[in-house]
């Protein structure tokens, strides 16, 4: 199929004529567009407190490195590649009285109080190298030619996780999310990094609890992304599954507590008011109908479900099978890609090199391209959006292939409910909601660090905390609905649902305050 352009790719074209007239307007009719850092602006940036008596080179702990990380992102702090300037000329730093390199590894440098800049090799002299699945916030994914910091997990089975970076001249330091599974990361082969820990971080308990989120949404800018996914060929059947006793449910909270010998989880899905979970392993998939937990498949890399039914994806090649509703029984509909999602009662898939956005006909393993390229693809009831892989902005899908509309600019993440697109701004600041006309966003809530959303509500959770708030409909009313959790999952029927942070305790949220029932979790054979 010749590649289809989106309409609004016109809009790259204006703006490169435009220039500063179009950014200008921009910007006025944005809320959201982080403010530049001055050149005079350079000496505070808000980590004077954070270090607590840590000293260059001494202990640090977790949360230090991940606030230090995010004082630089709310800052904005511009890359650098001035290495051989003197470094009297880089960002200083009050916590440590020292001036950091503006670069990748300058940035970890600084995170991690260091007494100078290192570079990506020498990080290596002040760190071990650890196992990929044993990363916590404020680790390193390390390669000779870039450095970033992880941020924490947002779909350990799905090796989803947010990180801190300094990254190119194009954007200042920034947060991102990524893929371990993803054949790039930052631009970088993937499988060049190496996750490492440094050898004086220490472990400290979570902070209190703060009152509440504040959401962010995302800002106007530029032009739009042009999605696609591809077509796929033959059909198969995915492995059988065992059936799995039911857990004894745990007490009723918020999702913190651990069930007895249950398995380890690492995702939730809801549809047709039946809970699935992918065990965190990657090894079954298992379905919650009638209070009984029963395996329905696997392996599987990944898990989807919405209107157009559930699907889950082979943990090798990627190809993915949808659920006919029997325990063991799949069809293989399609090949692999980058990611898939739901809008609506489709299927929607991103081709493995971002290329194309496509949708699955329902027929068998025959797709159709809409759009493309795009760096990431978000469904719901209020339909499919996608963001652009330049440039972040995000576009709606109007319906029709190569028919994309542009309605705001890059945000760190998405979340669609029935009604509209919720995003958190790029540094994490603030939660915005789109009003549905043209690119114009209201800011709803303050800090965030993921989205959740369905029928129940809009969803968030909470930087500091971790805890889970529900939006009240009103600018900046948030109601806490309960605790930390691994993952959270909302369904199209009202549901909401709660993974324990241990991963083996699953709950459901009661649409009460911050009162959440147990309904137990699959046990391992």
């Amino acid at each position: 199929m010749p590649h289809t352009r989106m309409r609004t790719t016109s809009l790259r074209v204006l703006y490169g004529t435009l220039g500063a007239a179009l950014l200008a307007t921009t910007v006025a009719s944005n809320p959201v567009q982080a403010q530049t850092v001055q050149a005079s602006d350079r000496k505070a940036t808000g980590t004077g407190t954070l270090g607590r008596g840590a000293a260059p080179g001494g202990k640090v702990t977790r949360e230090q490195i991940i606030e230090r990380a995010q004082a630089w992102v709310t800052r904005q702090v511009p890359y650098s590649t001035n290495g051989l300037a003197s470094p009297y000329s880089w960002w200083s730093d009050e916590a440590t009285g020292g001036h950091y390199r503006q670069d990748c590894s300058g940035f970890v440098s600084m995170a991690w109080q260091l007494p100078y800049s290192r570079s990506t090799y020498t990080l290596r002299e002040v760190s071990s190298k650890i196992g990929s699945a044993e990363l916590k916030p404020g680790d390193i994914l390390d390669s000779d030619q870039h450095v970033l910091i992880f941020g924490g997990w947002t779909d350990r089975a799905g090796r989803e996780f947010t990180y801190y970076q300094q990254s190119s001249r194009k954007r200042p330091a920034n947060r991102a999310e990524g893929d371990l599974d993803d054949a790039t990361l930052s631009g970088h082969p993937t499988g060049d990094y190496e996750a490492r820990r440094y050898h004086n971080v220490v472990d400290t308990p979570a902070r209190p609890s703060d009152p509440g989120p504040q959401p962010p949404a995302p800002a106007p800018e530029r032009a739009a992304p042009q999605p696609a996914a591809r077509p796929t060929g033959k059909s198969n059947a995915k492995p059988a599954a065992k059936p799995a006793a039911e857990a004894k449910p745990a007490e009723s909270a918020p999702p913190r507590a651990a069930t007895r010998k249950a398995v380890r989880l690492g995702a939730l899905a809801a549809h047709n008011r039946r809970l699935y979970a992918l065990a965190e392993n990657r090894g079954a998939v298992y379905e919650r109908s009638g209070g009984v937990w029963r395996r329905v498949g696997g392996p599987a890399g990944r898990l989807y479900a919405g209107g157009a039914g559930v699907f889950a994806t082979d943990p090798e090649d990627g190809r993915i099978f949808k659920y006919n509703g029997t325990p063991g029984s799949w069809t293989w509909i399609g090949t692999s890609g980058a990611e898939f999602t739901i809008a609506g009662n489709a299927l929607y898939g991103l081709t493995p090199k971002r290329d194309a956005v496509m949708r699955w006909t329902g027929s068998g393993s025959r797709w159709t391209r809409v759009g493309g390229p795009a760096r990431h693809i978000h469904g719901g009831g209020a339909g499919l959006f996608a963001t652009d892989p330049d440039d972040g902005s995000v576009v709606k899908f109007l319906g029709r292939a190569g028919a994309w509309k542009r309605i705001g600019g890059m945000g760190l993440a998405f979340a669609v409910d029935g009604r509209t697109v919720y995003g958190i701004s790029p540094d994490g600041s603030a939660v915005y909601r789109w009003t549905g006309y043209g690119t114009t966003w209201t800011r709803v809530g303050g800090p965030a660090v993921r989205l959740y959303a369905g029928w129940a509500g809009v969803f968030a959770t909470h930087p500091k905390s971790g805890d889970l708030y529900r939006f009240d409909g009103s600018a900046d009313s948030w109601t806490r609905a309960g605790g930390p959790g691994a993952t959270f999952a909302a369904g199209a029927d009202g549901e909401l649902y709660g993974l324990s942070p241990d991963g083996r305790a699953v709950f459901r949220w009661t649409g009460g305050g911050s009162v959440w029932t147990s309904v137990g979790a699959p046990t391992s054979a």
